[in-house]
């Protein structure tokens, strides 16, 4: 169970899990204190990048918020002020809390920040880091084509996550990652919620199946074939 803590101190707020961190600061946000500790494991640059840093606990990916679209090119990672709880980054910790104690396959929140900014607010956050794992993108573009059984594992995953009300903005096959054990994971979980069953979770699959078609589209030798999408389904709807 986790060990949720929070602190207000005017200008920021923290929220944090006291299995993994003890007292955030300002410092555990920026990167260049973990590169000053020596403790940067590494970074994945994609659209905005993110740090694996080495905590007193566990291993750990650091993320900063930005804007996206035309607004982001002005406000980079600013976001207009709302009540903390519905900030972007409380949001994110708070659902991957709730995910973490139902038992899905997700990383658990370690520690998140809310800065105020005048109208604004910058927000921060400490995820759990996946030890020996790799995205489906990047598995399917290295080693070509998931195996049946991998297929299925991961609608089954999928399926877990829609049974429990739990809406992905942003399904495709970046926020879905394997361990060396074949065990799937599902990650970043911004601007994501739960909501009553409904049509969005055959739309949430119908988008992933788009991410792999436009990945092919991109890149011929992307290990994608529609006929492997038989698998996935059969994993979904519990027929493997």
């Amino acid at each position: 169970m986790s060990g949720l803590q929070k602190k207000d101190l005017g200008p920021e707020v923290y929220w944090w899990d006291e299995h993994f961190i003890e007292a955030p600061s300002s410092e555990h946000f920026q990167p260049a204190w973990w590169e000053h500790q020596e403790r940067v494991l590494g970074s994945s640059k994609g659209r905005n990048t993110a740090w694996f840093v080495r905590g007193d606990h566990t291993d750990m990916v650091l993320r900063h918020y930005y804007r996206g679209g035309l607004v982001g090119k002005i406000l980079t990672d600013q976001f207009w002020l709302e009540p903390v709880e519905k900030s972007r980054a409380m949001r994110e910790f708070a659902l991957l809390q709730w995910m973490s104690d139902e038992g899905l396959p997700v990383p658990r929140p370690c520690a998140a920040r809310f800065a105020r900014d005048g109208v604004f607010y910058r927000a921060d956050l400490l995820i759990t880091m996946i030890p020996n794992s790799r995205d489906l993108f990047r598995i399917m573009t290295d080693d070509g084509p998931l195996s049946a059984a991998r297929w299925q594992a991961v609608g089954k995953t999928v399926r877990q996550m829609h049974d429990k009300g739990v809406y992905h903005s942003d399904l495709n096959c970046h926020n879905i990652m394997l361990d060396n054990h074949d065990k799937v994971w599902l990650i970043d979980f911004d601007k994501c919620e739960r909501r009553e069953p409904g049509e969005w979770q055959q739309a949430n699959c119908d988008r992933l199946l788009r991410s792999l078609r436009k990945e092919l589209g991109k890149n011929p030798k992307f290990g994608w074939q529609d006929s492997d999408w038989a698998a996935f389904e059969a994993g979904y709807n519990g027929d493997s």
